[in-house]
Formats: structure tokens, sequence, C-alpha cells
């Protein structure tokens, strides 16, 4: 669905310089610069994000309420394209499931557990995660103001409204409330830059 989405995204941009494409009920997309990528391949920018299930927490809170939410841009450039694909978190859940599997204690400043103190164990929040308790992910920055967390909660709440409220389906706190049924939604956009000026120039 996704792949399809993009390449319509695509077609109306080769029509009208500008397509959008949005998606609901659907399910975890894979990496997200898959997607802005194939924009390169026609001489476009790409974006592509989507939301997932609510595991980051606001800045100053412990119930978890927006997703990891990741955002992808490509530009075709030289020498090489350029291509931005990040999470809207700290961290990504599944880097929290590999320091789990190896036994490892995370950095400091990844996520927080019921209580909102910093927690350093990786299975406390894959109990946050599986349980639905509260604690979660702390957004892009960090912890509180000073290293700016709440513009991270900011860029993942754009995605929200760029995805599931676009879509009209469900945003994070609905996304996987039951285990297994993901109801995310996607954003995909092709822009042909090519309308501003000469490719060769821009």
């Amino acid at each position: 669905v996704s792949k399809h989405a993009m390449e319509l995204a695509l077609d109306k941009a080769r029509k009208t310089g500008c397509g959008i494409v949005v998606v609901r009920n659907s399910c975890h997309y894979g990496i997200a610069g898959y997607y802005s990528r194939m924009a390169v391949k026609e001489r476009m920018l790409g974006i592509s994000m989507t939301n997932t299930e609510a595991l980051v927490v606001p800045t100053f809170g412990r119930h978890a309420m927006l997703g990891t939410n990741p955002i992808a841009v490509s530009m075709s450039a030289e020498p090489h394209p350029f291509h931005l694909d990040i999470a809207t978190s700290v961290v990504a859940a599944g880097k929290m499931e590999v320091y789990n599997k190896l036994g490892k204690q995370t950095p400091e400043g990844w996520f927080v557990n019921a209580q909102g103190c910093s927690d350093t164990n990786p299975a406390d929040f894959i109990a946050i995660r599986k349980n639905k308790t509260d604690g979660g992910l702390l957004p892009l920055g960090g912890f509180g103001e000073l290293f700016s967390g709440h513009k991270g909660y900011g860029l993942s709440l754009v995605v929200e409204l760029m995805t599931g409220i676009l879509a009209g389906g469900y945003s994070s706190p609905d996304v996987r409330k039951v285990p297994n049924v993901e109801k995310c939604c996607h954003m995909f956009m092709a822009l042909d830059y090519g309308m501003f000026g000469d490719k060769e120039t821009i």
C-alpha cells in the first residue's frame, strides 16, 4: 500500500508539480526513507512520514501520547542525494529491544518510568510497551526544556497532524491499542522542484 501511495504521489507531481497522498488503517510500513528515496529516482523531492503506537511522553509528562513518528526527506543532489530519516523521539523503540536482548543498560535520558523519572533498564521500557502502563520514550531533545524536548514533541505532533488527522484515521493513542492490530496512518509527498526553476541550477 505504501509503495503504491508514493507512486501515486509521484504521478500527481509529474502532472501538477506536487502530489500528496495519505493512507489510513495501515500497518508498520518499514523504513520511512524507502519511500522518500523513490522520489530521488524521479529527480523530485520526497517526503514520507507515519504515526505509530503511542510510546513517547510529553515534555514533563509520564503518559505516552504520541508515537516515535518518523520523518524522511530525500532530494537528488551532487555528489550524493540528500537523505534524512529520523524518529521524532530520542531513540527508536527497536533500539530499546536491542539493548534489552544484549542485557545492556541504556544511556541516561532515553526514557522515563511510570513515575516520570529517568530510567536506564530497557526491560522496564519493554514492560511499559507491553502492558500499556505509564512511562515511555522521550521526545527528540530529551528530558524537559534544557535540551529542547518540547521541540521534538512538537515535531511528533506535526507528523500526527499530517498522517492520522489528515487521513481521517487513528491517532497514536489508538494505534496498536489491540495487540498486533496496527491502524497506522502515513503521508507521502512528491514535489517536482523544477517548477521553481531549472533543476540543474537549483
